[in-house]
């Protein structure tokens, strides 16, 4: 897969650097993403980064017939054999390298021996400018064990991974060589919210409304972290709040927004916001479990003019923040 073979005769020297030199190839360190929920998959990777290309060939001339050449890895261990994954700093986070000649692939490691179809001793042998690395990232667990949600956690330190050869495997040997930045990950929650509320105030008299007609508004949130925990903060909006936004505004049955209001207090009884600048949080949640909301939606009435008669309604939004 890799190489332009063009034979020759009278060597002087086996497998002698004849054009371009060996060269490192660098991919920049990475800030990695993944959701909790992300499914373990060992052929399906959740980020994959390109090498540059290798941009002028790397060739050597008088190579013999059966001259070893290949691919290896430096520092890192624990390969899956069926999968070519290697084990990373993060357990059931795994690497698979990968070097194209710019047409195909090849796993990491391999070792292959020069054959020349015809029948001369020897040959060209280069590696194409075309030529460049890849790294794929694989989940080969379920769940990840993760303590860094703001920086991330380490899953590479930064050095050189992979090299291919011509004769001696000896990394000091290397035609090409990959080298890596630090690659981190972080692991993003993933949730589920209670569906739709509804608050039903019932039939209210102006009595009734005069102090106040409050209501529960009970809510949850569950979410799956790979820290372990979990903090989920509330808050609430609405497309009709009320000028200083310290109430709901409710349509009544002849369609005014002048005559009554919706109060919103958290758990606390602290009064929210109703433009999304007040919330309440529930800190250290244990992984899938859930975090439990008890507000209360008030009706009050505004102004002095009594609300028409029949059904009236108002709608707003809870706004999770998850860390």
């Amino acid at each position: 897969m890799l190489l332009a073979l063009v034979t020759a005769s009278d060597a002087l020297a086996v497998c002698t650097l004849a054009r371009g030199r060996p060269t490192i190839l660098t991919i920049s360190g990475k800030l990695m993403t993944i959701s909790a929920d992300a499914p373990a998959s060992t052929s399906v990777p959740f980020a994959e980064f390109n090498s540059p290309l290798l941009g002028q060939a790397v060739g050597y001339d008088h190579c013999l017939a059966g001259s070893e050449y290949g691919k290896r890895v430096i520092n890192l261990t624990g390969q899956d054999s069926a999968t070519r994954i290697y084990q990373t700093d993060i357990p059931g986070i795994g690497i698979k390298l990968l070097y194209s000649n710019g047409s195909a692939f090849g796993n990491f490691p391999s070792t292959s021996y020069l054959r020349i179809s015809s029948g001369d001793n020897e040959a060209t042998f280069d590696y194409p400018p075309q030529s460049y690395f890849r790294i794929q990232f694989f989940k080969t667990r379920d769940r990840l064990n993760l303590s860094q949600p703001l920086t991330g956690d380490r899953v590479l330190s930064a050095g050189d991974i992979a090299y291919n050869y011509v004769l001696s495997a000896n990394p000091s040997n290397y035609a090409m060589k990959l080298s890596i930045g630090e690659m981190r990950i972080i692991s993003t929650p993933a949730c589920t919210a209670d569906g739709a509320k509804t608050v039903n105030f019932n039939d209210v008299t102006p009595s009734l409304l005069k102090n106040g007609v409050e209501r529960d508004l009970d809510f949850a949130i569950t979410c799956q972290s790979d820290y372990g925990s979990y903090s989920a903060s509330a808050s609430i909006t609405t497309r009709t709040p009320s000028a200083d936004a310290s109430y709901i505004q409710v349509l009544d049955a002849n369609g005014s927004k002048e005559r009554l209001g919706i109060r919103i207090t958290d758990g606390g009884g602290k009064a929210m916001k109703i433009n999304g600048t007040t919330t309440e949080q529930k800190s250290s949640v244990t992984s899938y479990g859930s975090a439990q909301f008890h507000w209360k939606a008030t009706l009050i009435p505004i102004g002095q003019a009594a609300p028409a008669g029949g059904a009236f309604s108002a709608s707003a939004e809870i706004v999770f923040t998850i860390q």
